[in-house]
């Protein structure tokens, strides 16, 4: 989480916690001439969920033109979703595993999705969707 936090304050990026109607999980918003912003629900506790959700928005601040609010902002939603919410993805799933670490942990004995979570502190599904996108399974 520190990585991703050094980046916020890098970028010059406001995060808030502020209640979202689930699904609403968060959200990220940069107008020129303002500060970008990542809102992300209070409702989110588990700390792996928040700190992909927080890489996953910064995916957004590094990979999006633009203002690209959605509708469906729900994080288990995000890998079937546009174009946009797929780099943000990928950029996350990247930037918390990253390739030489990932196969060294597969190399070491880390055989399922999630023992790879665990060992990233990540979610499963974004362990899953990483595997896949490291062996051109997606």
């Amino acid at each position: 989480m520190e990585r991703l936090l050094r980046l916020v304050e890098e970028q010059g990026i406001i995060v808030e916690r502020c209640f979202l109607y689930p699904p609403i999980d968060a959200f990220y918003f940069y107008e020129p001439g303002t500060k970008p912003v990542i809102t992300i629900g209070k409702h989110i506790s588990d700390s792996r969920l928040l700190r992909v959700i927080l890489a996953h928005e910064l995916g957004h601040h590094f990979t999006s033109v633009g203002n690209t609010l959605y509708e469906h902002l729900c994080y288990s939603d995000v890998l079937r979703t546009g174009k946009a919410e797929r780099i943000a993805a990928k950029w996350a799933a990247e930037f918390l595993m990253p390739e030489d670490v990932l196969v060294a942990a597969i190399s070491a004995g880390l055989r399922d999705h999630s023992e790879i979570a665990e060992h990233f502190g990540v979610t499963e599904e974004l362990a899953d969707y990483r595997v896949r996108t490291l062996f051109g399974l997606v």
